[in-house]
């Protein structure tokens, strides 16, 4: 049923594009996006997987699966979105979806055109961390919290944002965290020790009591954080430490290579990042080392 839907949508995006009076070369490129897309999906979720219900959660997905596990560069990536965010706004303009679901996913930044950003040091990390803010107490434990979940647990920043209440497990053997992963039904399990325990800890002594509300981290107004807010928070206490180029990627590959220095077990950084394949981990820290 799905890859009946697929198809025809599919057909009715390239007659749209046609009818718009589009250059032939452009139509194909769109197409060929879509299908590559269409192809990701259907390995990804199943054989269910419908261009008629996409979320923001698996376009998402499908970005980090262009940057970490195909190594796409940046305009490469930046345009597979434009065109995602094309057939949406055509799928809301059918009356198909009531909004369009690669609205809000933020394009990659090259910093520069590096498409690699470098892990931070030990005194960057210091630094990130002890920058002053202007915020109010509460907001800044929160930045704080976040900041030491990137740093401590390689989190992808739409995992960050999605992470409820009940994720953060304190039961035997210890503090850990669930991450459901996408739209697989499998999730993995990360400790959490020392600094990034007592840092939630501190956050959720003064999260606020929103009734019906369970997503771990909330906005000032009492709603869940978006992609874009994370990665503004980063943004803001990395120029308030006096650092550039620092991003919720970079935290990660931050955490990647520590953890490999400190485990020499690149299983497990490939189990802790979510990686589905080994060889992705290979290059991902390899790409990192040599920075």
């Amino acid at each position: 049923m799905g890859q009946e839907t697929n198809s025809a949508l599919l057909a009715q995006f390239e007659e749209h594009l046609v009818l718009a009076q589009l250059a032939p070369s452009t139509v194909v490129n769109y197409l060929a996006d879509l299908r590559t897309f269409v192809r990701w999906g259907l390995n990804h979720a199943g054989p269910d997987f419908s261009l008629a219900t996409l979320t923001s959660d698996t376009i998402r997905a499908y970005r980090s699966h262009l940057l970490e596990d195909k190594h796409c560069a940046p305009a490469t990536v930046n345009r597979r979105l434009q065109t995602l965010r094309k057939f949406c706004a055509f799928t809301v303009k059918i009356g198909l979806m009531t909004s369009n679901p690669a609205e809000g996913i933020q394009l990659v930044q090259t910093d520069g055109g590096g498409a690699t950003p470098a892990p931070l040091t030990g005194k960057q990390i210091e630094a990130l961390l002890n920058a002053s803010s202007s915020e109010q107490p509460s907001l800044a434990r929160r930045d704080t919290a976040i900041l030491m979940l990137l740093l401590h647990t390689g989190l992808r920043v739409n995992e960050l944002v999605e992470l409820r209440l009940d994720d953060v497990q304190f039961d035997h053997p210890g503090v850990h965290l669930t991450v459901k992963d996408g739209g697989r039904g499998e999730a993995r399990n990360i400790p959490l020790e020392g600094e990034v325990r007592h840092a939630l800890y501190d956050y959720l002594s003064i999260r606020p009591g929103v009734e019906g509300e369970e997503h771990l981290f909330l906005s000032r107004e009492g709603r869940p954080l978006s992609t874009r807010s994370v990665q503004r928070i980063v943004s803001t206490r990395a120029r308030a430490a006096g650092l550039k180029g620092v991003s919720p990627q970079a935290l990660r590959r931050t955490y990647a290579s520590r953890l490999l220095a400190a485990t020499g077990d690149l299983a497990l950084v490939s189990k802790r990042l979510g990686h589905q394949r080994l060889t992705t981990t290979m290059r991902y820290v390899n790409e990192s080392a040599n920075r």
